[in-house]
């Protein structure tokens, strides 16, 4: 995967969660920028996720609930999970 920086993002932190951040960032040895990367990044994949799984229960009740839904859901050959 390629890494493309991006332009800075400037974020307020109050005093004790800076303080925390930084104690766990001295923990795991690397810098408080990159504890806050890497924090970010996993809360934003497990956002996707979540998102995902909330249009997927979406649609399975849309389909589950719609006659015509159902029939072409059939035709196409169900779910991929059987």
């Amino acid at each position: 995967m390629e890494c493309v920086m991006a332009s800075p993002l400037s974020i307020r932190l109050d005093e004790r969660l800076r303080t925390d951040l930084e104690q766990e960032a001295t923990a795991r040895g690397i810098p408080l920028s990159q504890l806050i990367r890497d924090l970010l990044e996993t809360g934003a994949k497990s956002a996707r996720r979540d998102r995902i799984r909330r249009d997927s229960a979406r649609v399975a009740r849309y389909v589950a609930a719609t006659p015509s839904a159902r029939a072409l859901f059939e035709e196409a050959g169900g779910t991929h999970g059987s």
